[in-house]
């Protein structure tokens, strides 16, 4: 007994060292299940318990939804940029004396093109007791009728770079794979969508201004009086001029 008497303090002393070694391990795990705690309702709130793969699965469906609206307003991006290249969005005025007895420029040649430099080109030719008015048609920067150097300047100024029907056949083969993917029943179209019909909407309606604005400027270039048969002595005729052929 005294024996047993005699270690007794030293096993209380053991087993308070044992506590306090296992204690430091407590407060390391309850700081780590606090942090996990404080992640845990970053992600998943703390309105309502929810489970966490419920939640994940719920996220998987978000995503996924997310992708297919994105493969969609891709596909009706490319559309709507396939339309604004047939738009005709380019329009180039040039100036010049046509005649060589009138000056201050009063002659002038307006290109209205689309992105494949096809549309028309315009000019009109101002004398002083004449004045003429010629409409051209141009595909693909090939013209119905032969360019005059105005016209053809004008031309080169709307489309420096014209784009290729070729290249944009292949683009869209190249994107195809891609952009085929449907949204499922429970996807909404972004609102994004909306914006780019929108703004696709303002883009045709700003060139629609611009020609306006350009067959106006033309009809106040356009002195009025009767076309003559020939023009007067000294100035160059219609083959010189290439704008077109002569008036019966």
């Amino acid at each position: 007994m005294q024996t047993v008497t005699d270690i007794a303090p030293y096993v209380a002393l053991a087993a308070l060292a044992l506590t306090l070694l296992l204690f430091i391990p407590l407060i390391l795990l309850w700081r780590n299940i606090r942090r996990v705690r404080r992640d845990q309702t970053v992600v998943m709130g703390h309105e309502e318990e929810r489970d966490v793969v419920a939640l994940v699965s719920q996220l998987d469906d978000q995503v996924r939804n997310l992708r297919e609206a994105v493969a969609t307003l891709t596909s009706e991006l490319e559309s709507y940029n396939r339309q604004l290249n047939c738009a005709l969005t380019n329009c180039a005025l040039v100036r010049y004396n046509a005649f060589g007895d009138l000056g201050g420029h009063q002659s002038a040649s307006v290109a209205l093109l689309d992105n494949y430099r096809s549309g028309i080109v315009v000019s009109t030719i101002a004398a002083r007791d004449f004045s003429r008015f010629y409409v051209k048609h141009v595909h693909e920067g090939v013209a119905d009728r032969e360019l005059a150097p105005e016209e053809r300047q004008a031309v080169l100024t709307a489309v420096p770079k014209p784009l290729s029907r070729g290249t944009e056949r292949q683009q869209q083969a190249q994107s195809s794979p891609t952009s085929s993917a449907a949204p499922s029943s429970g996807a909404r179209p972004p609102a994004t969508t909306t914006a780019a019909a929108t703004a696709a909407a303002t883009t045709t309606a700003a060139a629609t201004t611009a020609a306006a604005q350009a067959f106006e400027a033309l009809a106040d270039l356009a002195a009025p009086g009767s076309a003559a048969e020939t023009p007067p002595s000294g100035v160059r005729d219609d083959s010189e001029l290439g704008t077109g052929e002569r008036n019966a």
